[in-house]
């Protein structure tokens, strides 16, 4: 997992939840960093925030929507002000909103959703080819 946050509070407490669930967690403190963490070091999902400096959450989901190699990563993004910012995520590609605070059971939830998502997308792929 790679979460995406300017908040290193977030960032801290968010990994720990998923480490405690054994994830292999990545940090990343705005979209670049993590355009730049995911070129060197592979992740099964993206958590990010929506606003952070330089390249936002909405950004950096167009990017990886946009690069063949990542346009598939499942993509979760948290933000205080989910209702606002709804139709956006929805155009930029993100498969999940959550509101800030979230529940750590639902993040969990959607975290195993998501990644059963990408791993019968992937399965699907192989079938295929």
């Amino acid at each position: 997992m790679l979460v995406v946050d300017d908040s290193k509070v977030v960032r801290i407490k968010t990994g720990r939840l998923l480490e405690k669930n054994n994830y292999r967690v990545l940090m990343a403190e705005d979209g670049l960093s993590a355009v730049t963490c995911l070129e060197t070091q592979p992740a099964d999902l993206l958590i990010t925030d929506v606003e952070m400096p330089g390249l936002d959450g909405f950004g950096l989901t167009q990017r990886l929507r946009a690069s063949p190699r990542w346009a598939g990563l499942p993509v979760i993004m948290i933000t205080s002000s989910d209702d606002k910012h709804r139709a956006e995520a929805a155009a930029a590609g993100v498969d999940v909103l959550l509101g800030k605070p979230y529940d750590e059971q639902a993040l969990l939830a959607e975290v195993q959703r998501a990644l059963a998502r990408a791993q019968r997308g992937m399965a699907a792929g192989l079938v295929l080819q």
